[in-house]
């Protein structure tokens, strides 16, 4: 289970990757006010990629937080890599971009974390204080 979620991760981010490689000058703009819109919209696409993502996977009950840790695990990492690499990684994009590219993949990840934790039902007797 954990390997089909990092996989479906692996291919999230390479979707990620490739729409910022070829789009990411219409989505990162470098004026100050559409930053913020574009920072804010990170939770919300992060939300319903993992929503939908949960849902490809078919996780059995209770497992959707291991099933989100796996999918955002190589997201985050990869991304680290591409904030590291963004002006080799992105042309296409002002390399100053670099730090709200890297707060936007890190919200991003943790919008799909909350999501899957969020989702995770329980049984009576794991819900522990």
């Amino acid at each position: 289970m954990i390997m089909r979620a990092m996989g479906l991760g692996f291919l999230l981010w390479l979707a990620i990757a490739a729409a910022f490689r070829l789009g990411g000058q219409y989505f990162f703009l470098p004026d100050e006010g559409l930053r913020l819109i574009t920072f804010l919209s990170a939770p919300v696409v992060g939300v319903v990629c993992a929503l939908v993502a949960l849902k490809l996977l078919g996780e059995a009950r209770g497992d959707e937080g291991e099933a989100a840790i796996g999918l955002t695990l190589p997201v985050l990492m990869l991304n680290g890599f591409l904030t590291h690499e963004f002006p080799t990684a992105f042309p296409n994009l002002d390399a100053t971009l670099d730090a709200t590219f890297g707060a936007w993949s890190l919200l991003f990840g943790a919008s799909i974390l909350f999501m899957g934790l969020w989702t995770t039902k329980l049984a009576p007797q794991d819900e522990r204080v």
